[in-house]
């Protein structure tokens, strides 16, 4: 697991949940000037972690159900859970149970999976759907499963991290991949960042962060 903030200025609002059967990042949306709520988003963030841990034994989506609904309680009664800029972050979980590999991405996060058959890659760029304060968050979330028998490795990726691949094409998921295996999911951000650095005006590679909060679990079998 390797974790960076975009900025030495502020925190990262990235997490990352390393529990007894599942992996999970969850990024945190860059909070509005008004959100309705008392709390930032790097606050929400902890609570949906812990929260999905809590509910790990259950599949992904109801897992995140069930966070997303015992999180709510917590600030309901302080905060407009209404507003449509309350705190919400992008999820993406991996769950390993009876064999069976089960994933679920809501947002921008990416989870890879590398089969015997074919590169897996699942990440929602098309929608700003995330998890928030609503349950019903959930029925926009990408799930999937795959044997795990057939599984070779799985990463995890906030989309700060993901951007090596989708955004600076420093290599491809497979040598991404190759890359975490001999050197550790550090050495991802690490690359990452040095063309970050290069290019800090957003000239060659035009995007709203110059540097993003970054996160990797990798898991190999």
């Amino acid at each position: 697991m390797a974790t960076e903030a975009g900025r030495t200025t502020a925190p990262s609002e990235d997490r990352a949940l390393v529990g007894p059967n599942l992996l999970a990042v969850l990024d945190g949306v860059t909070a509005k000037p008004e959100t309705g709520c008392a709390h930032g988003v790097g606050w929400f963030a902890d609570q949906l972690s812990a929260e999905i841990l809590r509910f790990a034994h259950l599949e992904p989506a109801a897992a995140l159900a069930e966070a997303i609904k015992h999180a709510a309680e917590l600030h309901v009664s302080t905060c407009d859970l209404d507003h449509p800029d309350s705190p919400s972050v992008a999820v993406a979980v991996v769950q390993i149970k009876d064999d069976v590999l089960r994933y679920l991405v809501l947002g921008d996060s990416t989870v890879v999976i590398d089969t015997k058959r074919e590169l897996l890659v699942v990440s929602d760029r098309q929608t700003n759907r995330t998890a928030g304060a609503k349950v019903a968050d959930v029925e926009h979330a990408l799930t999937g499963e795959v044997a795990m028998q057939d599984v070779r490795r799985v990463a995890v990726l906030s989309d700060g991290a993901a951007r090596a691949v989708d955004l600076f094409n420093l290599f491809d998921w497979r040598q991404a991949l190759e890359l975490m295996a001999a050197n550790g999911p550090d050495d991802l951000i690490r690359k990452m960042r040095a063309v970050e650095k290069e290019d800090a005006k957003g000239v060659d590679w035009p995007r709203e962060k110059i540097s993003d909060d970054a996160t990797v679990v990798y898991l190999d079998r």
